[in-house]
């Protein structure tokens, strides 16, 4: 996979850097999560509905019962291109990545939203050159999320029935930071100024017939 914010060719839709020297984009695709996990599990709790008013119809026999139900992700960040505030200035080259200079990850401990990554390791590329950074050599923020579902179907004669619905998205009401700055020269290299929802709940109901 390639994005077309990373490509430094002559042309907007040029598949490398540099065709001489292919290993210059050997790396990480933006899709690639090396770590996710992923669970939903439904529950039935037979209490507090009492008697179905249709015990032969299919809503009849869920009419008694509540439903929770919950959906957990967990996976690693993506990789974020970097590239550079000039570009290259030639031959009609528009995107121009940074000089690599050190190690761009930081330890877990070290980072945060005002500094995401060692801009440090990142150098600006001469004009008319082409940086020595990869394609994508920062990886960006993991994601965590817990969303709830509770919900009731109450029948009232036949297979009529109306589903109630509380839905909670974000439960646990976690921060997901979004992409870092990623464009060496502006102040906010390497910062974090975005983030995904916080927690939502909504209220919802649903007539059958």
């Amino acid at each position: 996979m390639f994005d077309a914010s990373i490509l430094t060719g002559p042309l907007t839709n040029a598949a490398v850097a540099d065709s001489h020297n292919l290993e210059r984009d050997r790396d990480y695709s933006e899709g690639d999560i090396p770590h996710y996990f992923g669970a939903s599990v439904v529950w039935d709790l037979p209490f507090g509905g009492g008697r179905a008013s249709n015990p032969g119809g299919v809503l009849g026999a869920l009419a008694k019962d509540w439903s929770v139900a919950t959906v957990m992700t967990m996976q690693s960040g993506v990789p974020v291109a970097v590239t550079q505030a000039n570009s290259l200035g030639y031959a009609g080259f528009t995107t121009q990545r940074p000089n690599l200079v050190g190690d761009p990850k930081l330890p877990a401990d070290e980072r945060t939203p005002a500094h995401w990554f060692n801009t440090a390791a990142f150098a600006a590329a001469n004009q008319f050159t082409i940086g020595s950074a990869s394609r994508n050599p920062v990886r960006g923020p993991s994601y965590h999320d817990v969303d709830l579902a509770v919900m009731r179907r109450v029948g009232f004669g036949g297979e009529r029935a109306i589903e109630l619905r509380l839905e909670v998205f974000n439960l646990m009401n976690t921060t997901n930071f979004g992409a870092p700055a990623a464009q060496l020269g502006p102040a906010s290299f390497g910062t974090i100024t975005t983030a995904l929802d916080p927690r939502v709940v909504q209220l919802a109901a649903k007539f059958w017939f």
